[in-house]
């Protein structure tokens, strides 16, 4: 790891890549080795505790130092120093391109009201360009249960943060939640897709399954018979004198049972569009506060990105097998 961006507490040097390094194991602050060794200690161990945050104490330090922000910049919104490079803040995600961090750095002070109504945390900036907050007018801090913030969701969650954080927040808070159409459209490839294997090996089963199932049939060569003399009564004055007459009860079950499958087949989806947040939702808690017992706070935020965000090759895999069995029966 680099630490080009940091300067040595000790000897207020800034770090060069090949700089032999010494990392405190307390708190995460780097030391050129002779200054750690030759102080027998952390810089910081006065300050050790359990709200204690190295890069906090750095920031603070240098905030007003040019030199040492020369190839930083000082989020204005957790004052968390990031490389100049950064698009977005690596703690919470705030935008960083100096037109637009230098407006409104705070979105959930700015909740205009219009007719009584908030507006969505959507802000403009200087240069008339629009800005999204990727934490949804909320605080980093701000929690959306018991030991995990808005901030941890987000770095957990990845993609469009903005959404899910406000459907997150509405959970938590009221208890309800919203029908999501993604899962609704591609059921277990959306479970996939958001890394919730279990349940979305469950959904992908079922639905594959019916797919399966309806394509046996309809591709069976009694089923075709029996479709073609369907056929052939849909010109019929009384369609259903005619099918009662020509047809079994058996036979008439079987003509219908691709649609039957197709009637379950829209149970499953909309059970998913139904419960595919709020489960997400309780996903995300569990995962988090179990990664923050199992993982020491300086590398907390690089092991959620890791455990989070999405599976994308999965969902593709799983969405191209719908339609390879799906569009079977067009071939024949």
């Amino acid at each position: 790891m680099e630490f080009n961006n940091y300067k040595c507490p000790v000897c207020n040097e800034r770090f060069k890549s090949g700089d032999d390094v010494v990392v405190c194991p307390e708190c995460g602050a780097p030391h050129h080795r002779e200054c750690y060794e030759s102080s027998g200690h952390c810089f910081y161990k006065d300050m050790h505790s359990e709200d204690f945050s190295f890069e906090e104490a750095y920031v603070q330090e240098h905030i007003n130092d040019p030199d040492a922000r020369a190839s930083t910049v000082v989020c204005p919104r957790c004052k968390k120093e990031n490389p100049e490079a950064s698009f977005y803040c690596n703690s919470c995600g705030f935008p960083l391109n100096n037109q637009q961090n230098t407006v409104n750095p705070d979105f959930n002070s700015q909740q205009n009201s219009q007719n009584g109504q908030n507006i969505p945390p959507f802000g403009f900036g200087a240069a008339g360009m629009p800005v999204f907050d990727p934490l949804a007018g909320m605080k980093s801090d701000e929690k959306l249960s018991d030991n995990v913030t808005a901030g941890e969701m987000a770095k957990f969650v990845g993609k469009n943060t903005q959404y899910y954080l406000m459907v997150f927040k509405r959970i938590h808070s009221s208890g309800t939640s919203r029908f999501s159409f993604s899962a609704f459209l591609l059921s277990g490839a959306y479970f996939l897709y958001r890394k919730m294997y279990l349940f979305g090996a469950i959904a992908s089963l079922l639905i594959l399954g019916l797919t399966v199932v309806e394509t046996m049939i309809q591709l069976s060569p009694g089923y075709r018979e029996l479709y073609y003399q369907l056929l052939n009564y849909a010109g019929n004055a009384n369609p259903l004198a005619g099918l009662t007459s020509q047809f079994s009860t058996q036979e008439l079950m079987f003509l219908y049972a691709p649609l039957v499958v197709t009637l379950l087949k829209g149970i499953v989806m909309i059970f998913c569009g139904l419960k595919a947040n709020r489960m997400y939702y309780k996903h995300c808690i569990k995962s988090i506060k179990k990664l923050k017992e199992q993982t020491d706070s300086v590398n907390i935020n690089s092991k959620l990105e890791e455990k989070g965000g999405v599976n994308v090759f999965l969902a593709a895999c799983l969405v191209a097998a719908y339609f390879i069995i799906g569009y079977i029966p067009m071939f024949f």
